[in-house]
């Protein structure tokens, strides 16, 4: 049971109903957690704009865009987010056997060297940020931009927030 239930349009004010009518153009849904969110509408169009901004427009694939987010939000372990974003991650191409893989994707074929680079940059960015070392981070040039590295670091911080909020507001998953 949610901490807090979603704020539904009819209930919402003007700033609220705003954010909800932008949020649903460009995503044609508006998520529970930008619903729940709402409560404090001061704190909704920062937050929704930054998830606008991460869900829109992007220097990556939506294939290695999904894995960075599920594979964050299946180590921050929130039933939210690995339920809206396994159907994503599936939606842009990635089948169930990636995503049985993506616990143990070293040791598997079924992903490349640049989406495992991916994957490990998640890992050390959510453990060990300060202590990424040289060697890893020319192997990631190897394989993505600087503009595509500093998104990928944006989703694993911005979905860890989100993850962390939805844990603690107990954010049910949506409806498909």
């Amino acid at each position: 049971m949610p901490r807090y239930l979603p704020v539904q349009n009819e209930a919402a004010n003007e700033r609220v109903k705003s954010v909800y009518a932008e949020v649903m153009r460009q995503l044609g849904v508006v998520p529970n957690a930008i619903k729940t969110l709402a409560h404090s509408d001061r704190i909704l169009k920062p937050v929704a704009d930054a998830y606008l901004a991460l869900n829109g427009e992007s220097g990556l694939s939506e294939k290695i865009r999904q894995l960075v987010v599920l594979k964050t939000c299946r180590l921050d372990k929130c039933a939210y987010t690995v339920a809206r974003h396994t159907e994503l991650a599936k939606s842009a191409g990635w089948t169930d056997d990636h995503l049985k893989a993506l616990d143990d994707y070293v040791g598997s074929d079924l992903f490349s060297f640049y989406e495992k680079d991916a994957l490990r940059l998640v890992e050390l960015v959510r453990s060990t940020p300060d202590e990424i070392t040289s060697e890893f981070w020319t192997q990631l040039d190897n394989h993505y931009t600087s503009d595509q590295a500093v998104e990928m670091i944006t989703l694993v911080g911005f979905y860890g927030m989100i993850n962390r909020l939805a844990l603690a507001l107990q954010i049910e998953p949506d409806k498909p």
